[in-house]
């Protein structure tokens, strides 16, 4: 199918970036770094956790001592940057806590099909506000940097109707793919690929063999 998924369509606004923050939640690495963080209130919806993508403090991945804490309940330092529901925080410290009483497990993900979709590479830090334009070829040097440092990449999506929406792009084997795709960075591409949920993060799986450059 190449129509954008109903549940995940118009996720587009200008970004917007905050001062350091303290979090505490689940520190995740697949299938990228990322902290689950319990939502107040009513934790039996389909979604009792927010997931924010994790960053250092620069062009880069999260650094060793966070990423040690993988698998552990963490209060993470950092300062966010979101845009709808896609929040990445450039991660300062991570120390371990105690898991808070009646924790949910996360979610395996949810496989929503194959879908044909057309859009753009971009880096998952600039996009959301830290760099405006923080896409197209104006900035694709930034994002090509960004991306090899080990900032998750993010496949923006577009059609004719408006609807705008990003997915996080991995591979076949939900392995990372930022070395691989590049050169294709900033330009128009399609990727057809199975699109999972995990609770209110979507990731495409396609082999970055397989993104077809689209010509103008």
């Amino acid at each position: 199918a190449s129509v954008i998924p109903r549940q995940i369509h118009d996720q587009f606004n200008s970004g917007k970036v905050n001062k350091a923050q303290e979090f505490e939640g689940l520190l995740l690495g697949q299938p990228v770094p990322h902290l689950l963080v319990p939502r107040p209130g009513d934790t039996s919806s389909q979604a009792p956790y927010s997931r924010y993508l994790l960053t250092g403090p620069g062009k880069t991945s999260p650094k060793s001592s966070v990423l040690d804490q993988v698998g552990k309940w963490v209060k993470l330092t950092g300062s966010p940057v979101y845009r709808n529901n896609l929040t990445v925080i450039a991660a300062r410290s991570a120390e371990a806590i105690d898991p808070p009483s009646g924790a949910v497990k996360p979610d395996a993900g949810k496989s929503l099909g194959e879908f044909s979709l057309l859009g753009e590479i971009v880096d998952s830090k600039c996009y959301p506000g830290v760099m405006k334009p923080g896409q197209t070829k104006t900035h694709r040097s930034c994002a090509i940097r960004c991306i090899s440092g080990g900032v998750p990449p993010v496949f923006f999506v577009y059609n004719q109707q408006g609807d705008n929406l990003y997915l996080l792009l991995v591979d076949r084997q939900n392995q990372a793919v930022n070395s691989r795709i590049l050169d294709k960075v900033a330009d128009p591409i399609r990727i057809t690929g199975e699109v999972v949920q995990y609770g209110d993060m979507f990731v495409l799986k396609a082999d970055p063999e397989s993104y077809e450059l689209v010509t103008q």
